[in-house]
């Protein structure tokens, strides 16, 4: 039976939404998921962003339901949210209404994927999922951010990027303009040829996700050894590099030692990303040390939910912790 605190943190990404549910002792009591939520500047994106938020809540509530468990506090992370706005105001509403929590907070995605991934220590996140981001906080509980700006302006070094880069080389090749690469053939088998490309991504449907689902045909091609596709993701280490060089400078921590944290499913390609980030950090940040993510950003949301309410995480609550995550 779950008595106590219990909190909620909520990961609302382009994808899908997952909701954790936490009591005070660090245990994972609930966890739920839902569908991709939207822009909350549209009123279609807030009925969508509504519909997946109540999914999560109530596939995470069912295994404490019939308990009384009340929740104290909600934290959301939803993409493309900025703090403070009147969208994070909207997602607040929607939240109160869903949960009846007597404290709320949204905020961006960012910020909960550190939360996460540094589980309370001082460092830099660098996100690369579709878009990029980075985001810190040093040793006197000051923060910063670099990137994040959407994909018309910047996302360099994420998923999108990537595709776009791919998909730029294969037609260059195939216009004569650029080297031979495996890129070619690659995504020739994945969506034809340029009729079929300009359908499937200026058409209804395509852009940002189209492209960013290119991203392990890169992976595929750099395997193999071509050359272009490794030049691609070699850029792609340098600027996500830059991204946490920005924010170490802003934070005053280029001459100290911090922890760099990669998110997100770039990353998921290992080396070839890693090695070019931590070539692009030697130089300008030569005492940080990349280290693994503690806790998914659900988790960290939840973790900023108890900081709302008072309660401090323990090195033994973190480990109870790290334990109940392994089912998420």
């Amino acid at each position: 039976m779950t008595t106590g605190v219990v909190v909620a943190g909520v990961d609302g990404g382009a994808s899908s939404t997952t909701c954790v549910l936490l009591d005070a002792t660090g245990r994972i009591v609930g966890v739920g998921r839902g569908g991709p939520v939207d822009h909350l500047y549209r009123a279609s994106g807030q009925a969508q962003t509504r519909r997946a938020l109540r999914e999560a809540f109530s596939s995470a509530g069912r295994g404490v339901s019939g308990h009384g468990v009340a929740i104290r506090a909600v934290v959301a992370g939803l993409t493309g949210l900025e703090p403070d706005s009147r969208e994070s105001r909207t997602a607040i509403r929607i939240l109160r209404g869903i949960t009846r929590a007597p404290l709320v907070q949204a905020t961006w995605d960012a910020a909960i994927a550190f939360a996460g991934a540094s589980a309370g220590r001082a460092g830099v996140a660098v996100i690369a999922g579709t878009g990029s981001v980075a985001y810190g906080r040093n040793a006197k509980g000051h923060t910063a951010r670099a990137g994040g700006y959407g994909y018309l302006i910047d996302d360099a070094g994420g998923g999108m990027s990537l595709g776009r880069a791919a998909l730029r080389a294969a037609l260059a090749n195939v216009d004569g303009r650029g080297p031979a690469t495996a890129l070619r053939p690659l995504v020739a088998a994945r969506l034809g040829g340029w009729a079929q490309i300009r359908q499937r991504v200026y058409g209804e449907g395509g852009g940002r996700a189209l492209l960013a689902s290119l991203v392990p045909l890169v992976e595929r091609a750099a395997l193999r050894g071509d050359d272009v596709a490794r030049n691609i993701l070699q850029q792609a280490g340098y600027e996500l590099g830059e991204l946490v060089v920005a924010v170490a400078s802003r934070l005053k921590m280029l001459d100290e030692a911090f922890s760099v944290f990669p998110v997100g499913g770039v990353f998921e390609m290992g080396r070839l990303v890693l090695d070019p980030l931590r070539r692009s950090l030697r130089r300008r940040a030569p005492l940080c040390v990349i280290r693994p993510s503690a806790f998914p950003p659900e988790v960290g949301a939840a973790l900023l939910a108890l900081e709302a309410v008072g309660v401090a995480p323990t090195p033994g609550m973190l480990q109870r912790l790290a334990r109940s995550a392994r089912r998420l």
